[in-house]
């Protein structure tokens, strides 16, 4: 088996936006690229680990310069992370492709080689901008009926407080789609790891609160351990606010860093990078 770690890089904004909050002052904007990447990139290094990052376009600006250069390699995450993007017309999606690779290539990044949707939110149109970009792979795919439920019943608790949440349901039916590594509209596809039958979402939110599931995430011979910036912060590192409304915030970054360390050292198999693994499990 072979497994893969990455690391969505969505800025605090992002989250706010999801919880319906105020547009964040620029220093918490700088978080995500400066201490949640910082982080990653130390626990990487002991682990002598190469990861994916997913890269937002529009945030580029806040990244110190040279954090991106290294052993990882870079993917797109879009240039706006607009949840609705698989929404968008093949002109508008290409256009926003397009300005995140321009962003990234600004910053002496090369051409990313694999993109993630946001919101894990995909669309036969989106899939085939991809692909005709150039693109080695998609990592969008979560198959999972669980986090669509827990998704579906967050955006109704904010529709009846009030709240508007810039986060959209994507099609349903990606939810019973293949677990491991397959072709997709021609397109290699890397889902994010789920276990057998309950297909759980085996992400950072889950990982950190039950390590163990980490050993149920592999199919296809990969296991895709997908993560996120904030998944190594905690409420002090955040406006109390986004503390109050993001759950996960609530462990300190020691023990997320203990658990998380303790989880990829005892994973079976070779690791490899998003990139090597599409190319290995779908020449």
């Amino acid at each position: 088996m072979i497994w893969s770690v990455s690391v969505d890089l969505d800025g605090l904004g992002c989250y706010a936006a999801i919880h319906g909050l105020p547009l964040l002052e620029d220093r918490w904007l700088r978080v995500v690229p400066e201490v949640a990447l910082a982080r990653f990139a130390e626990l990487f290094d002991s682990l002598k680990l190469s990861a994916t990052f997913f890269v937002i376009g529009r945030e580029l600006q806040y990244y110190p310069r040279g954090s991106l250069q290294g052993r990882h390699e870079i993917g797109s995450h879009s240039f706006a992370h607009d949840y609705a993007m698989s929404r968008w017309d093949q002109a508008r999606i290409a256009s926003d492709l397009a300005q995140c690779e321009e962003a990234l290539a600004a910053t002496g990044v090369p051409k990313p080689r694999g993109f993630r949707a946001p919101g894990y939110t995909i669309s036969p149109a989106l899939i085939d901008l991809v692909r005709e970009r150039g693109y080695l792979y998609d990592s969008s795919l979560l198959p999972s009926p669980a986090y669509y439920a827990a998704k579906a019943a967050a955006l109704a608790l904010y529709a009846v407080h009030g709240r508007r949440s810039d986060s959209i349901l994507g099609s349903p039916g990606q939810l019973f789609a293949r677990r491991g590594p397959h072709l997709r509209r021609g397109l290699r596809e890397l889902p994010i790891a789920t276990t057998p039958v309950l297909r759980a979402p085996v992400i950072g939110t889950t990982v950190l609160a039950m390590p163990r599931l980490a050993r149920f995430g592999a199919a296809g011979g990969h296991f895709n351990l997908e993560l996120h910036g904030i998944d190594l912060l905690d409420a002090s590192d955040v406006p109390p606010q986004l503390a109050a409304a993001q759950p996960g915030l609530r462990m300190p970054v020691a023990e997320k860093l203990r658990r998380l360390r303790a989880s990829l050292s005892s994973l079976p198999g070779e690791p490899c990078t998003l990139e090597q693994a599409a190319r290995n499990l779908l020449p």
